[in-house]
């Protein structure tokens, strides 16, 4: 997810498999993740009514869902997703920045 580092985009990962926090830890620093991750005893899946893993959100910047999918969409549906969402947050800045003038 380099490639979104200067985005307003954060991605969070919820792990809910039965890895504590070291096991993840360990998982993540194979696997050379890059970001954010918490292992969930189930408190995250209850709360956001998860039906099964994975589970993949796309959340704005007001906290309101814009996609979600049961499985993997594939990365090609994720990145047009967030793309879209980058774009409509750098759309909607600028046209406020342009208002403030």
């Amino acid at each position: 997810m380099t490639q979104l580092r200067e985005k307003p985009f954060a991605l969070l990962g919820v792990n809910v498999s039965a890895y504590d926090a070291a096991k993840l830890k360990q998982v993540m620093d194979k696997e050379a993740l890059n970001w954010r991750s918490t292992a969930d005893q189930g408190a995250i899946a209850k709360t956001w009514n998860s039906p099964g893993t994975p589970v993949y959100y796309v959340i704005d910047h007001t906290g309101i869902i814009r996609h979600k999918w049961v499985g993997n969409p594939g990365a090609r549906a994720i990145d047009a997703a967030l793309e879209a969402l980058i774009r409509d947050l750098e759309s909607d800045s600028l046209r406020e920045s342009e208002l403030s003038k």
